[in-house]
């Protein structure tokens, strides 16, 4: 298979698509809205309370637990209008209420779900075919969705939440330049 890696410019700096940079909390670049109790809810659930001695488990989520942690944010919130299907009008309204002193969050954060949905329900079907046999616990639309729309509100990050350095504009322009998101 051949590979052709996209070279464009950053800072001076090429970018190829088959190496990011070095890994950036996206958080530390674009603050976003923060862990709200639904989400803590889910974490708990899916990813249990640490390792038993006080500390928090820092290790990554399972394919699955991460899969479920998503399904059981969006189901949830209510953010779900059926299994492969987001209720927009709900994600506007409870960001806006969550968020009434910040609209262009509210806007970034609505865009980047409605940009994702029929990208994640395509996403979905192309994996459904791969997986005739197999049924995971927990489908995997919610986590494609959340994914997708991280990374376009970090595409698309309101000015007043984008913090000013190099390694951010690097990781905004890998993200932006390599096609990740919707």
């Amino acid at each position: 298979m051949l590979a052709v890696a996209f070279k464009p410019f950053a800072f001076g700096q090429a970018i190829d698509c088959q190496r990011p940079p070095r890994l950036v909390d996206p958080a530390l670049c674009c603050r976003d809205g923060g862990r709200d109790p639904i989400a803590e809810n889910c974490a708990r659930q899916f990813m249990g309370n640490g390792n038993g001695n006080g500390q928090a488990n820092n290790a990554p989520p399972s394919l699955e637990a991460a899969t479920c942690l998503a399904e059981c944010i969006l189901t949830t919130s209510k953010y779900k209008q059926d299994a492969n299907q987001l209720n927009l009008n709900v994600i506007r309204n409870d960001l806006s209420m969550k968020f009434a002193n910040d609209s262009a969050y509210v806007e970034a954060m609505t865009n980047a779900f409605s940009k994702c949905e029929p990208q994640s329900q395509r996403r979905l079907a192309a994996i459904q075919q791969l997986n005739v046999q197999q049924q995971p616990k927990c489908s995997p639309f919610s986590a494609i969705v959340l994914g997708c729309t991280y990374m376009e509100y970090f595409k698309n990050c309101p000015a007043q939440r984008w913090t000013q350095s190099a390694e951010c504009a690097l990781a905004k322009t890998f993200v932006t330049q390599c096609g990740l998101g919707a």
